[in-house]
């Protein structure tokens, strides 16, 4: 009789979720990375690359409730 190897199974389970992983996410990433790609040329051709607003919040000096 042989005895379980916790380290082996492990290391096999986590190759086949990663396998799984990568074969269903890449489809969405690419398709990610392409949207990506037409937001900066939609952008650039409108002339419209805004940096991030900026928010600000003031701080108190009383105490927090």
């Amino acid at each position: 009789m042989s005895t379980f190897d916790g380290k082996a199974f492990g290391a096999e389970i986590v190759g086949i979720v990663k396998d799984y992983m990568e074969r269903n996410m890449s489809p969405v990433i690419a398709r990610l990375d392409a949207l990506e790609s037409r937001i900066l040329l939609l952008e650039a051709q409108a002339g419209a690359t805004k940096a991030k607003p900026i928010v600000r919040i003031a701080a108190r000096s009383g105490a927090a409730t």
